[in-house]
């Protein structure tokens, strides 16, 4: 059995964000997801077919959802999102990574 570090091997280069798969298997999808200073394309929404179960282990981020209620998450943060509950990260960390913990089921 191998074990990983979730703040191992970040990325020089994020001019993408960047989603990585931890688990994904029966229904079950967990994966780190590092941003910085990315946002989702204006007009943009996610709309999933899964709930998700999101938090931030490090950084800080801002969740709009379609009602236009803004969520700011800072390290230690989560949040459940239900199934097509419309939402976009409108901002992330400029000065550090914003390392997410996400588990859609």
């Amino acid at each position: 059995m191998e074990k990983y570090n979730i703040f191992n091997q970040i990325p020089v280069d994020l001019t993408h964000e960047i989603f990585e798969t931890l688990v994904d298997q029966q229904g079950l999808l967990i994966e780190r997801i590092i941003s910085k200073k990315h946002v989702t394309p204006e007009g943009q929404w996610y709309d999933q077919e899964q709930s998700e179960w999101v938090m931030v282990l490090q950084g800080e981020a801002k969740l709009m959802f379609e009602d236009l209620e803004v969520v700011h998450l800072d390290t230690g943060d989560h949040i459940n999102i239900p199934a097509h509950c419309k939402h976009r990260v409108i901002w992330t960390s400029e000065t550090t990574e914003t390392i997410w913990l996400a588990v859609h089921y």
